[in-house]
């Protein structure tokens, strides 16, 4: 009759057990540090700070910058939650080399979609992002004809031939001064 009224109490402690090294896990695992050193890391990141699904974004492009000193990495993409306006997140890289979640503040981001009778193509998604309490411009340019951008300081930016074209870091102006021109150095409207 003992062995019978042990049986319960061993099968209840296994059970203990097993949860206490699930939980253990689980805690671990829900611990680990948001990495960005890899695609998988970056999608996976973005996962767990809840900002897209891990099997819905698509990364368009990552680049790295440094400022003054400190390394970042800076990630555009898209996801089913945000197909209509893609977003910017940012990494920071530390001493280990090892590229972290930095929050940083997306201070704004404007989509420039100008329709006149016959539109030349200047889509640009806008970012300011502030990094380090500094503010940093970040374009991304799908319009075939934005060839640079200029800003009221009279500096001009080229975009380059590929399309869609990434330009980050670059200094904060005030973009009621921004221009986008055409190869031709023509403002496109």
């Amino acid at each position: 009759m003992e062995k019978n009224n042990l049986k319960p109490l061993i099968l209840c402690a296994v059970f203990l057990i097993i949860a206490v090294i699930g939980c253990t896990f689980w805690t671990n695992w829900q611990n680990r540090p948001l990495l960005g050193n890899t695609d998988e890391e970056i999608c996976e990141t973005i996962d767990r700070v809840g900002r897209g699904r891990k099997a819905e974004i698509d990364l368009k492009h990552v680049e790295d910058g440094e400022v003054d000193g400190t390394v970042y990495r800076c990630v555009f993409y898209e996801s089913r939650e945000n197909e209509d306006y893609p977003q910017l997140v940012m990494f920071r890289q530390d001493e280990d080399g090892n590229f972290l979640w930095y929050e940083g503040d997306n201070l704004s981001r404007h989509s420039h979609v100008y329709a006149m009778p016959d539109p030349p193509d200047i889509q640009v998604d806008e970012y300011l992002f502030s990094l380090e309490e500094v503010r940093y411009h970040f374009f991304y340019v799908t319009g075939e004809d934005v060839a640079y951008l200029t800003d009221g300081a009279g500096n001009v930016y080229s975009v380059g031939e590929e399309r869609p074209a990434f330009l980050t870091f670059l200094p904060y102006w005030d973009n009621m001064d921004m221009e986008y021109l055409d190869a031709e150095g023509n403002p496109l409207w």
